[in-house]
């Protein structure tokens, strides 16, 4: 694993970290949402422990490292795609 693999799996792990306490205290309304973002946490943990991490489940692309830094948990180029969307829409 590469450093910058290195910092996102430390992030990650202290997301997961961070999204199990929330998920014990937060309202029913809510809880969905955290247990969603935490499997998604937990896949892209498995990913990089099994060397897949950073490559689109659909077409098997590379994922832009610089958006994985942004977004470590994008599954896709589709993915990528709604985020650079967003993302230029709030520079507008």
């Amino acid at each position: 694993m590469d450093q910058q693999y290195i910092e996102i799996y430390s992030e990650l792990r202290k997301t997961r970290q961070e999204l199990i306490e929330k998920i014990h205290s937060c309202s029913p309304i809510v809880k969905p949402f955290i247990e969603e973002e935490l499997q998604d946490v937990e896949t892209a943990l498995m990913k990089l422990e099994k060397g897949t991490y950073g490559t689109c489940e659909i077409s098997g692309e590379l994922i832009p490292s610089e958006l994985l830094l942004v977004v470590p948990t994008l599954k896709s180029m589709e993915d990528c795609k709604t985020l650079q969307f967003i993302m230029n829409q709030t520079t507008i």
